[in-house]
């Protein structure tokens, strides 16, 4: 599947389930040059995907170009990146990828599509950045991406926010239409041209794991977390307030306390940064 839409079969899951077990995927270095589907010269002739046509866990619809140009420029993809998509489809995020120079691979269950991506990698001049491998998206190894280019029903994107969450602070992951569940974008656009009928496009920056209480010079900060929306108490003396405007940006952190606002960096168990407002100078804070 591509950043395509995609309707889930699920009278189809538990009938492949078995088969989709045995694609466990493990991506690496060796896998990203190696990985490719073999298709008989006369099915790479005529294999033609047909837009609603059922896949493993969901239907293949393809994203219009624009708006696939336009998930990448909102992901801000440059040759640094390394971009994966989660069924991949006919592979035009990824190829798109490609084209920008980033290193990137799709994942996709067909075979019959695999081996077309890969022909159209090589027709585009950018196969020796952007491949394909067969396998099952809820498998896939997406640890060492910086951006996910996805077009996944709710439901799929459910099923794999256990798996985002554990992507390095700073990852993003830019979907098309349907969004994640419980969490609030970073930024959202709908496309007004160029686009008909899936044309809103939502960007999910992965944010660093701060929940937990962190001691300050002065005092305790208590910290829950909700994604990149923070809450919490800071304790000082024997008194307690509220934060606020508390917030994560990959690693970057922000907060207030009284009239005074704390910005900075997440290394692991420890943070440090600027204040402003009522009081300034540096602060630090540990696990």
């Amino acid at each position: 599947m591509d950043s395509s839409s995609r309707f889930t079969d699920r009278r189809s899951v538990d009938a492949r389930a078995a088969r989709a077990a045995r694609w466990m995927l493990a991506l690496g270095v060796t896998l990203l040059s190696s990985a490719c589907a073999q298709v008989p010269p006369a099915a790479e002739e005529t294999y033609k995907p047909t837009p609603g046509q059922v896949g493993k866990d969901v239907v293949w619809v393809p994203s219009p170009p624009a708006v696939v140009e336009r998930m990448l420029d909102i992901a801000k993809v440059t040759r640094d990146d390394f971009v994966m998509d989660l069924g991949s489809g006919d592979g035009r995020n990824i190829i798109a990828a490609g084209r920008r120079g980033a290193r990137a691979v799709g994942v996709e269950f067909n075979p019959d599509l695999v081996g077309l991506s890969n022909r159209n990698a090589a027709r585009q001049g950018v196969a020796d950045r952007a491949s394909f491998v067969q396998g099952d998206m809820f498998a896939a190894d997406i640890s060492q991406a910086s951006v996910l280019a996805l077009f996944l029903l709710t439901d799929n994107l459910r099923r794999l926010t256990p798996k985002f969450i554990d992507m390095k602070p700073g990852s993003r992951i830019v979907v098309n239409y349907f969004g994640i569940d419980g969490w609030q974008p970073d930024y959202e656009e709908e496309m007004k041209s160029d686009c008909e009928p899936w044309c809103v496009i939502k960007l999910y920056i992965v944010p660093a794991r701060v929940a937990g209480k962190w001691r300050l010079a002065e005092g305790e900060l208590e910290l829950e977390q909700r994604f990149q929306v923070l809450f919490g108490t800071y304790t000082a003396n024997g008194k307690k307030a509220d934060i606020t405007n508390a917030r994560m940006e990959g690693d970057r952190i922000r907060f207030g306390i009284g009239g005074v606002q704390y910005t900075g960096r997440v290394q692991g168990s420890r943070m440090e940064g600027e204040r402003s407002g009522g009081a300034t100078g540096a602060w630090t804070a540990q696990r």
